[in-house]
C-alpha cells in the first residue's frame, strides 16, 4: 500500500535527489528554500508517496493556475517517480491525489505538459485519462547578462 501525505521540509533532500535522476540536479538548500514557500502557498500542493519500505518513492507538484483567456485549472507542474518504483502505482496514486485537490479547488480539469524527450511519460499519462491537446515549442530568455540558462526544463 502506497501512502500519499503533504510534504514536508524533511523531504527535501529526496525530494532534491529523485529531481536530479530525472536530469534537474537542484542543490538541496535550493530546493529546501523553494519548498519552502511552496509549502506556505495556497495555490500549491506537493505531496510524496510513500510505499510499504518507508523509502519517499515519488513526489508530485500541482499547481493552481488561472489564465486570462482559458480560466482557471489546475496543472501538474512536476512529477518524479523513483526509477525501483515505476509500474507499482506510486505514479498514478500522486496524480490521484492533484485531481482530488484540483477537484476540492473548484477546478473542473488538470493539465499535465510532458517533453517529448520523455517517451515512457506520454503512455502513462494517456493511460489514465489524459488526451494529447497540442504540441509547442518553449522559448526561454535569460534576464541577467550573469544568468547561466540550463538547456532544459
Amino acid at each position: 500500500m502506497i501512502s500519499i501525505r503533504r510534504a514536508t521540509l524533511a523531504d527535501a533532500l529526496r525530494i532534491a535527489e529523485l529531481s536530479g535522476t530525472l536530469g534537474y540536479p537542484i542543490d538541496p538548500g535550493t530546493l529546501h528554500a523553494r519548498l519552502s514557500r511552496l509549502l506556505a502557498s495556497e495555490a500549491d500542493l506537493v505531496v510524496v508517496a510513500i510505499p510499504p519500505s518507508g523509502d519517499l518513492a515519488g513526489w508530485i507538484h500541482g499547481t493552481d493556475r488561472e489564465f486570462l483567456e482559458t480560466g482557471r485549472h489546475g496543472e501538474i507542474v512536476g512529477l518524479v517517480v523513483d526509477a525501483a518504483q515505476r509500474g507499482l502505482g506510486v505514479g498514478r496514486a500522486l496524480v490521484d491525489a492533484v485531481e482530488s485537490w484540483a477537484r476540492t479547488r473548484g477546478l473542473d480539469r488538470v493539465v499535465v505538459r510532458s517533453n517529448v524527450v520523455r517517451l515512457e511519460s506520454h503512455p502513462f499519462y494517456e493511460r489514465i485519462g489524459y488526451k494529447r491537446i497540442k504540441t509547442q515549442h518553449v522559448y526561454r530568455k535569460g534576464l541577467s547578462t550573469n544568468t547561466i540558462m540550463p538547456d532544459h526544463e
